[in-house]
């Protein structure tokens, strides 16, 4: 992951695997103005994304990242290979010498997991990226000699990660030297599968998800009761955003057949990730409980022309309320917000009544601070009887 762009796509090539998937918008994408954007900056208390069982990891680090933790998301780890770990039939080594010391290996894994790294959550996987040793990639004795180094550090990870569950990144629908893999998801080794599923440039829906039903497959024919969580990664390997319907396929995919799924080391600081946002917001609403509701719905359209706003400043976003239902709703107010260095207030404050179909316009005065850090906002539009998320890239 951590030596390319997008996770092992070196590795990925060299196993003859596409990296990657998605293909699938949501009907909130089209996206070249905030009706649908500006998430809302999640109060610290948001809802974490485990709906049914299904958990949203994400691997973040670094200035200005996106904060997906206000959408839902969970702080998990990776753990690169900084020690360069390679194995022959002669034995394994580390940046072409000795094998670390427990106490020096231990101490990395803990400064992945600190808060100058990806700031892991309690309990939260941690993910051995360990790609010139994973077992799909050799054969014979250094096949051997690998599998004996994985059990050593799979040791030392927990050793160094209590209360942590420790997974492997893999090619796993690969089922080259199964036996010594399936080994390591036994007696208290590795306790979940991490399957590498980016899209390649090119990938189809089709392609996609047959390597995913693969990749899956065999992983539960190894450890049947053990979790899945996919990495996923919003942009295709060596390309541009996936478009919003990717996203809502993988989304749909993954809740469909596994535990969950981490994103990897994702970034939104241009337009071009309006979609992605947008429709990451979406799909975190839905599985957080907390989605658009009400019968009244705001659109807005942002001085940018799309989903960014300017650090620093106020903008103002003129608002459309809007009774979508076929009653009339009561009167009632839009409602202020300030959290994490973003905040709203209105010109107008009072909706009245509204008839089927009916609209209200008023103006959004968008404040956000020159301290706030991260790159994507979610903003939930609140009136007494309604709430629309909006999602904002931060520049």
């Amino acid at each position: 992951m951590q030596r390319r762009r997008v996770p092992s796509v070196l590795r990925a090539l060299r196993s003859k695997l596409s990296i990657a998937r998605r293909t699938r918008t949501t009907a909130l994408a089209a996206l070249a103005v905030v009706a649908v954007a500006l998430p809302a900056v999640a109060s610290p208390a948001a809802a974490h994304a485990e709906a049914a069982g299904f958990t949203v990891y994400v691997n973040e680090r670094g200035a200005n990242r996106p904060g997906l933790e206000q959408y839902g998301a969970i702080r998990s780890t990776v753990v690169y290979d900084v020690f360069a770990f390679r194995c022959t039939d002669a034995g394994c080594t580390s940046n072409g010498g000795a094998l670390p010391s427990q106490a020096t290996y231990e101490a990395k894994v803990k400064e992945y997991m600190g808060s100058g790294q990806f700031g892991a959550a309690a309990g939260s996987p941690v993910v051995l990226d360990f790609e010139d040793i994973v077992l799909t990639a050799l054969s014979g004795q250094a096949a051997t000699n690998a599998f004996n180094l994985w059990k050593t550090l799979i040791g030392w990870t927990k050793n160094a990660a209590p209360g942590h569950p420790v997974g492997m990144y893999g090619y796993d629908w690969s089922t080259q030297n199964n036996s010594l893999t399936q080994q390591l998801h036994q007696n208290g080794l590795f306790d979940f599968f991490a399957p590498r599923m980016y899209w390649d440039s090119g990938e189809t829906q089709s392609s996609w998800q047959s390597e995913l039903d693969r990749a899956i497959a065999n992983d539960h024919a190894l450890a049947p009761g053990q979790p899945i969580y996919p990495y996923i990664h919003p942009k295709t390997i060596n390309g541009d955003y996936l478009p919003g319907n990717t996203w809502a396929f993988i989304f749909g995919q993954l809740k469909a057949k596994t535990e969950g799924l981490v994103v990897w080391e994702p970034s939104a600081t241009t337009a071009n990730a309006c979609n992605w946002v947008a429709q990451n917001s979406y799909e975190m609403g839905v599985l957080t409980g907390t989605p658009s509701s009400g019968p009244l719905t705001a659109a807005g359209a942002l001085p940018s022309g799309n989903c960014t706003v300017p650090r620093g400043t106020t903008t103002n976003i003129p608002v459309t309320v809007t009774n979508t239902s076929g009653s009339t709703t009561a009167a009632t107010q839009m409602q202020t917000f300030s959290s994490g260095g973003i905040s709203g207030t209105w010109q107008y404050y009072n909706v009245p009544a509204l008839a089927p179909g009916a609209s209200f316009n008023t103006t959004l005065y968008l404040n956000v601070a020159s301290s706030q850090t991260f790159s994507t906002a979610l903003l939930r539009i609140r009136t007494g009887i309604s709430d629309t998320r909006w999602a904002v890239i931060v520049q």
